[in-house]
């Protein structure tokens, strides 16, 4: 039986994705702020979390204040990649679309632009890592997936599938090193999600 780590694992999107993988006979380890396991992204973590551990979810949602969705979307992820890397433990990163292009959300400007520079200091890590980018989040159930990269695209995508495909990359090594967005697709059929991780361009 595996361990896997998630962070914000109590949330709407980590719940699925803790359940998918207690329904696949592993361990999971909810590390958040009001969980068993205390976890705050703004603090120093402590790497005794991570002890053991065959893979890292981070599906935290930024705090609304500028200062603190920095210390928690860049401080607290560079800090858990620098033990992931050290600890040669995979990791799975959440974040969103126009993570290039935040100055079209000036509201929110300055929590997208913490989770790009989050997702920087991950790949500058060292750590096996891949990064999803979901669009607008759901709770319906969806008939399939698109997957884009690039950030340019707009739309919608359940939650279910975001729990998927997180799930699908910490198993399958085509996905690492990897970023792409996700999006709903009623033309498309079920994701066969390893050929469509081999599909993809690794980040430069």
């Amino acid at each position: 039986m595996s361990t896997f780590v998630v962070i914000g694992g109590a949330g709407r999107t980590g719940r699925r994705i803790g359940e998918r993988l207690n329904d696949g006979g592993h361990r999971v380890v909810v590390a958040s702020r009001g969980a068993e396991t205390a976890l705050d992204l703004t603090s120093e973590p402590d790497p005794a979390v991570f002890a053991g551990a065959e893979g890292v979810v981070i599906v935290a949602e930024p705090p609304k204040d500028p200062e603190d969705a920095e210390a928690a979307m860049h401080g607290g992820v560079s800090a858990i990649a620098e033990i992931a890397a050290r600890e040669d433990i995979p990791v799975v990163l959440v974040t969103q679309i126009y993570l290039t292009r935040a100055a079209e959300h000036p509201d929110m400007s300055a929590r997208i632009e913490a989770r790009a520079r989050g997702e920087q200091a991950l790949r500058e890590s060292g750590a096996q890592y891949t990064i999803v980018r979901p669009s607008w989040l759901h709770d319906l159930p969806s008939a399939g997936v698109r997957v884009e990269q690039g950030d340019t695209g707009e739309g919608r995508v359940s939650r279910d599938v975001v729990a998927d495909a997180v799930v699908a990359a910490l198993f399958d090594p085509s996905a690492s090193g990897k970023t792409f967005e996700l999006y709903d697709d009623e033309e498309s059929s079920s994701p066969d999600w390893p050929s469509l991780f081999a599909a993809l361009h690794a980040d430069q």
